[in-house]
């Protein structure tokens, strides 16, 4: 592997962009700087291990002296802020399409084997809800909103919005954030909204205007923020450990920075069919044609 590949370089170097301090505590000893334990929580999840084989795998292979309660200390003391900083850093381009969507991830993951001496056929469990906004073209997560309970999808917009630290030219979402109060507040802030119109429910001027002319060639790209959910839930797994809500978002958190640190950026596919006179059928076009292609087609729709 390539010294710039390695995982504790690309860590570092997000971390350098972030502007995190070596420590994040004023008082008492500084033994183990922030990175070193940040690192302990980035490899504990990307290769799912508890936290004293964790601790075991930074004093193997990083030669890290870290007691396991150490990163578990630090996972729970780590404030919001400081994982929306992260996550922030990981994005370096202009969002031309966004994708808002929410998916859920579970507590508990028992066996069949204690479901069945519990005598409990179905599994029964209060899951954790994430709301979360992607950029389509370079397939990485943008912003995130966690939840302990069921909650409300449009409400969660305006807070993406807010948290992306890129601008952004056109959102996509399924019919479940359907409004025309939404509609109107991001046409305000200069943001296209690609939203299904609920059945019967055509009220409103940009509703309207959806309903008679809506981009389905622009709005199936929001699949892929489906496929993303996937193959986070592949990759880390489908169910989170922590009990709390600090500690499920440093997990939820980790695993985001984790896909984008290893994502890939330029180049994309695309077998939609562009415009003749844009770029030929079928070709490998890079993430600036084809945003050029999404604003085109874009403006066409709105004018």
């Amino acid at each position: 592997m390539k010294k710039e590949e390695r995982l504790i370089n690309k860590f570092t170097r997000l971390l350098t962009r972030a502007n995190i301090p070596k420590w994040l505590h004023h008082f008492g000893p500084k033994r183990v700087t922030f990175w070193q334990l940040a690192l302990g929580l980035l490899i504990k999840e990307v290769f799912r291990l508890s936290y004293r084989r964790a601790a075991k795998f930074l004093n193997e292979f990083y030669n890290i002296n870290v007691h396991w309660t150490t990163l578990q200390k630090c996972r729970a003391r780590v404030p919001l802020a400081l994982w929306q900083e992260l996550l922030a850093c990981t994005i370096e381009f202009p969002i031309d399409i966004a994708a808002i969507d929410g998916t859920s991830l579970q507590r508990e993951n028992p066996s069949a084997h204690y479901l069945k001496r519990i005598d409990r056929k179905e599994h029964t469990s209060v899951p954790v809800y994430i709301n979360v906004m992607i950029d389509v073209l370079r397939r990485k997560f943008v912003a995130i909103r966690h939840h302990a309970t069921k909650c409300g999808e449009v409400p969660d917009v305006q807070y993406l919005i807010d948290q992306s630290p890129q601008e952004i030219e056109l959102v996509l979402m399924d019919k479940l954030y359907d409004s025309e109060k939404l509609h109107r507040s991001l046409r305000e802030q200069g943001i296209y909204s690609i939203i299904p119109v609920k059945k019967n429910w055509a009220k409103g001027q940009l509703r309207k205007q959806l309903k008679d002319c809506f981009d389905y060639g622009q709005y199936w790209q929001r699949n892929l923020i489906e496929c993303l959910f996937s193959a986070l839930k592949r990759l880390f797994g489908n169910h989170i450990r922590g009990l709390t809500a600090r500690t499920q978002r440093a997990e939820i958190y980790m695993r985001m920075i984790a896909y984008n640190i290893g994502a890939k950026k330029l180049e994309t596919f695309y077998r939609a069919v562009f415009n003749e006179d844009f770029v030929e059928t079928g070709t490998k076009g890079s993430v600036e044609k084809v945003a050029a292609w999404a604003k085109m087609r874009m403006r066409n729709c709105f004018s």
